[in-house]
């Protein structure tokens, strides 16, 4: 079982409840585990090959998954490049193996499966690209209605592509992200649509797996530090949850530090810290 926190004024909320961020301050909420009742051990989780699914002890599902079998993806010893930054190991994993191409497919797995344990029937984001394409055919897997809003003439083709040929509803505004999902989140209230933006805590649940398959790819040594690109820092957020929970389960003995980069012409949180 599992409950929701706002990580802001610690407000509880219940697993079941259809909810995106806290009703008492507007903060985000955190998916909290009872980690007494979870008892996983390396022996089990070797026999079972690598997917987000494997470790569903640490997922807040309770009903078979819609899955495209995401995750997996493969951890690259990349020896040249470690010798030129003058450390002893680097690695990259390579999310683009996922099914739509991007580690959005951890997340929409869960957010999906969960739409459908909460009873709703269409789900909808706001997107640049990925997410739009993720949702659009994890909803198809699923047999569900999918919305998806897309600022106009800044999304690559290939993933408008991706979410028109897998069925979604597909709108184009006037504007630019933060409008669009300001746009989508009054949609979903309004049409009692499934919003599925990283602002649900569902998503950062299935894309907390990549630190799971990282350590465990390692043979559960975890790397002294995590470097990857930050958009609103979900991403980090969620694998930085995944290593402490690795942690506090006592399958590994560290969390590693954590690195986000923003490209120069895009970092609103660079320029702020």
């Amino acid at each position: 079982m599992h409950d929701l926190r706002c990580i802001e004024c610690g407000t509880n909320y219940s697993g079941d409840d259809v909810i995106y961020t806290c009703m008492e301050c507007g903060g985000l909420l955190d998916v909290i585990y009872d980690y007494d009742k979870i008892s996983l051990t390396k022996k089990e989780l070797s026999k079972q090959p690598l997917s987000v699914w494997k470790y569903r002890d640490l997922l807040p599902i309770h009903r078979e998954p819609v899955t495209l079998q995401e995750g997996g993806t493969q951890l690259y010893r990349l020896e040249r490049l470690a010798e030129d930054l003058g450390i002893e190991e680097a690695y990259v994993k390579h999310e683009g193996m996922n099914p739509t191409g991007s580690f959005k497919d951890r997340g929409m797995t869960v957010g999906v499966t969960k739409a459908i344990e909460l009873g709703m029937s269409t789900v909808a984001c706001a997107s640049t690209g990925n997410t739009s394409a993720s949702l659009s055919i994890y909803a198809a897997r699923a047999g569900m209605p999918a919305v998806v809003l897309l600022p106009a003439g800044k999304v690559a083709l290939g993933k408008v592509a991706q979410a028109l040929m897998h069925g979604a509803k597909v709108l184009t505004i006037r504007g630019n992200f933060d409008e669009a999902l300001r746009l989508v989140r009054d949609l979903c209230t309004k049409e009692d649509f499934y919003l599925l933006n990283s602002i649900n805590p569902y998503r950062l649940e299935g894309q907390k797996t990549i630190a799971f398959e990282v350590a465990e790819q390692l043979q559960w040594n975890v790397p002294d530090r995590i470097v990857l690109p930050v958009g609103n820092a979900g991403n980090i957020t969620a694998i930085h949850k995944g290593f402490k929970e690795l942690k506090k389960l006592g399958l590994t003995e560290t969390v590693p530090k954590m690195t986000g980069i923003q490209a120069e012409g895009a970092s609103p949180i660079t320029r702020t810290s």
